[in-house]
């Protein structure tokens, strides 16, 4: 056999592999049974650790609000020559489960410490104890958080968000609501600004509606994060308008540029959910980016995909009220990801 013939066989085994694995993930999440990682330090304990290219220091379980989950993990790279930006990760599990330990099960998110970012995983109150716009509101105070504290751990003040899922749609709105009282709360710090200067979306819903009906396996969470019990059909207009992304998207608004990631084969958020979304930034005059991987299901970043890098099907680009632009370069890998936190983040 030919060296070509098994690098393909090697690489089809690999996202056979993965497709399993998500599955059984997938059952998980929606059961509200996943796992999170060890014990936590004390508040604000810092501890040392290495990556494959660099030392950080972690500073766990930081308050950012009074509320027993308002709390995020911070990760500083260690001798940075000046103030970093931070990407903050805000983790999916469908609005009721999971937590900040996803980053740390998500392969390769040290190669943003290696590029020179602190990195800041937040949690949120899940749905089982707040509804819509409890979570918003706390990322927002996150914001705002680490915005106010910055000097004491190293950090400019540049804040970007990096949502997965569930994580994805809370940080999507984060990035559209800039200046939106309603969304905006009063919890924890309110005096830095909660805008963010750069978003990336992966395999994010932005129409829960749509996504109710499209994915049975998820409308039990989108009700439950929704505050509609009695099924998507009882909830009310005006909330299904205020948690999607794409209502804020008005003239004179602060937008930061998005990158969307999205595989071809998401079972649980279908990928019309991003190319609505791309489509609404681009209508807006918004500076957007749309990867879509072949073959990939909802879990290819936290399972890897991002280490090969990973070749889209397409990539579609925006800038301004340019037109789209369609390609199939670059690959999305965390490079890709890097510059276009690095273009933004400055």
């Amino acid at each position: 056999m030919s060296t070509a013939p098994k690098s393909r066989l090697r690489l089809r085994t690999r996202h056979r592999m993965r497709n399993l694995i998500a599955t059984l993930a997938a059952a998980s999440a929606c059961l509200g049974v996943l796992v999170t990682a060890g014990d936590a330090n004390a508040a604000g304990q810092a501890a040392s650790s290495s990556s494959a290219a660099s030392t950080y220091t972690t500073y766990t379980d930081l308050p950012y609000a009074s509320g027993a989950s308002q709390v995020l993990d911070l990760y500083v790279p260690d001798g940075a020559r000046k103030p970093l930006p931070v990407i903050v990760y805000v983790h999916g599990g469908a609005w009721l489960a999971s937590d900040k330990s996803e980053l740390l099960r998500t392969l390769g998110w040290e190669a943003l410490l290696d590029q020179g970012f602190a990195v800041a995983s937040v949690n949120y109150t899940l749905s089982t104890d707040a509804q819509f716009p409890t979570q918003v509101q706390e990322v927002k105070s996150a914001v705002r958080y680490l915005r106010a504290v910055g000097p004491r751990y190293q950090l400019n003040g540049k804040v970007g968000l990096l949502g997965a899922s569930a994580g994805s749609q809370i940080a999507s709105l984060v990035g559209t609501s800039c200046g939106v009282r309603s969304l905006e709360g009063t919890i924890g710090t309110t005096g830095p600004s909660s805008c963010v200067d750069a978003v990336m979306d992966i395999a994010g819903p932005t129409d829960l509606a749509t996504l109710a009906a499209a994915s049975p396996a998820l409308a039990g969470a989108v009700t439950a994060y929704l505050g509609c019990p009695a099924g998507i059909e009882s909830c009310s207009p005006t909330v299904l308008r205020q948690a999607d992304p794409t209502t804020y998207l008005t003239p004179g608004r602060r937008l930061p540029p998005f990158l969307i990631a999205h595989g071809d084969a998401d079972t649980l958020v279908p990928l019309e959910q991003s190319q609505r979304f791309f489509a609404s930034l681009k209508q807006a005059c918004g500076n957007v980016s749309l990867f879509t991987l072949s073959g990939q299901d909802h879990f290819f970043a936290t399972l890897g995909a991002l280490l090969e890098p990973f070749p889209a099907r397409t990539v579609q680009t925006a800038q301004g009220c340019g037109p789209t632009k369609t390609a199939t370069e670059p690959p999305l890998g965390y490079a890709t990801i890097g510059a276009f936190f690095h273009s933004n983040l400055r």
